[in-house]
């Protein structure tokens, strides 16, 4: 455990940061999920897109809250599982993860989905329909800080595929990236 928070736990010389391995793990696991749910989430508002572009969009949002908000949660769940049973710890990130990545499906997707939503079929998102969201974004949140407490040290073991992870999200969020600008600059015209 580091003594301090600016030092960086490595389980070996050549190895990745166990936070960093974490992260990558998180990202793979929502990643894939925000891709499996696409369509799921394109039906909540009425198929407004195609189903790509807008795969590429959950995507976009998944690795957001990945790298942006997902490091502080894991400081925060290393803090608070500091001293707890190692056989529990898996199940209190799985916590965490559940309660970050709920939130953020509460406020970030459902905003991106009735922003799109509203001006193309003038509705928004029901009560019902927010809270079938934000269940989801909470079992995959779950399910994704669980396995990166779980798998993290061996991933940090195997850096070109941890790279390679990595390189797979960021392009995928680039891509889902343009694509927003390219639906929301269509949407203003």
């Amino acid at each position: 455990m580091p003594s301090s928070w600016t030092d960086v736990e490595k389980d070996t010389a050549d190895g990745l940061p166990t936070m960093l391995a974490q992260n990558v793990i998180i990202g793979t696991a929502l990643s894939v999920g925000a891709i499996a749910c696409s369509g799921f989430y394109l039906s909540m508002i009425g198929n407004v897109a195609s189903l790509v572009p807008w795969a590429l969009m959950v995507v976009l949002v998944a690795v957001a809250f990945t790298y942006v908000v997902g490091f502080a949660l894991l400081w925060c769940v290393e803090s608070f599982t500091l001293r707890m049973r190692e056989r529990f710890r898996p199940v209190a990130y799985g916590v965490v993860g559940a309660i970050g990545y709920g939130v953020w499906g509460l406020f970030v997707m459902s905003s991106l989905m009735n922003s799109l939503d509203q001006p193309l079929n003038g509705v928004v998102l029901s009560n019902g329909e927010i809270a079938a969201l934000t269940v989801n974004y909470a079992v995959f949140g779950f399910v994704a800080y669980l396995l990166g407490q779980t798998y993290a040290k061996r991933l940090a073991a195997r850096r070109g595929l941890a790279i390679g992870l990595l390189a797979a999200q960021i392009v995928l969020a680039v891509l889902g990236l343009v694509v927003g600008v390219m639906m929301f600059s269509a949407l203003g015209r």
